[in-house]
């Protein structure tokens, strides 16, 4: 029975059609009233654009490459969100759709060489939103997978045991990319999933939250699902927005419910 995740597909690759004409050669990162304010580069957000094209080459077909290649301006820059930009931006490879670009395993690579013994964790950086703690809610999500995936097990658990030690934050987003990372790393708790017992405001925590229920086989997976397709944003103290992550996610979640992908390409 899903009809609904496949309405949300057919839903989202209209929208991504629309987005790709109104962008142009830039990132797409939130909307208000259909109008994408956008980044050149695309900042912490890129990937999941280029992971968004790659599930709409999936089901119609299209070369998600060209938008996965210029990520690689993030290649060396010191950003723990790397791991977000290369790991949900490296979606095409791992479906098959082109091959592996070097970049992917050098940031892994990079990323595992960052470990600072002291904090048992990869920093932050300062590439992005410097001014801050160096270990946030939102630090592990993407890393750990990548890291996973390209042998470097121990550091993802370490740097996944030192942001769980934080404890689960009032920010919803954070506490979503918290649980997202927990189940990507095979840990997560029952409290952690307790918070989403509920749906936030917030559609692009919610799509976060459900990908990560879904991946763990959690039953309120599609419930967050559903509440994340018809729900607006919060960022950057706006609401009612559309913002690219919760898009991507959205669509992901309905890509894993309908079979078009599994869990193990993201």
């Amino acid at each position: 029975m899903t009809g609904w995740a496949e309405a949300i597909l057919r839903d989202t690759w209209s929208r991504v059609a629309e987005i790709e004409a109104a962008v142009g050669d830039r990132f797409p990162l939130s909307a208000e009233q259909d109008q994408w304010r956008t980044t050149a580069r695309g900042s912490w957000t890129g990937g999941f654009w280029a992971g968004l094209l790659a599930l709409k080459a999936m089901a119609e077909g299209g070369d998600p490459a060209p938008v996965r290649r210029r990520l690689d301006i993030w290649a060396d820059t010191d950003t723990v969100c790397r791991g977000l930009i290369f790991w949900y931006g490296s979606g095409g490879e791992r479906l098959g759709l082109h091959p592996p670009e070097p970049t992917t395993a050098a940031v892994a690579d990079s990323l595992a060489q960052a470990l600072d013994e002291r904090l048992g964790a990869i920093p932050w950086g300062t590439a992005l939103a410097p001014d801050g703690p160096p270990i946030r809610p939102d630090g592990a999500a993407g890393v750990i997978p990548l890291l996973r995936a390209h042998g470097h097990h121990d550091i993802a658990q370490r740097h996944l045991e030192t942001h769980l030690r934080q404890g689960i934050p009032t920010w919803r987003r954070g506490a979503a990319w918290l649980l997202l990372s927990a189940v990507d790393g095979g840990r997560p708790s029952g409290d952690l999933i307790a918070q989403w017992s509920t749906p936030s405001d917030d559609a692009g925590a919610n799509a976060i939250a459900a990908m990560a229920l879904l991946k763990a086989n959690h039953p309120n997976g599609e419930r967050l699902l559903r509440e994340a397709a018809t729900g607006t944003a919060e960022y950057d103290g706006q609401t009612g927005l559309r913002v690219i992550w919760a898009e991507f996610f959205t669509a992901l979640g309905a890509a894993l419910l309908t079979g078009l992908v599994s869990a193990d390409h993201w």
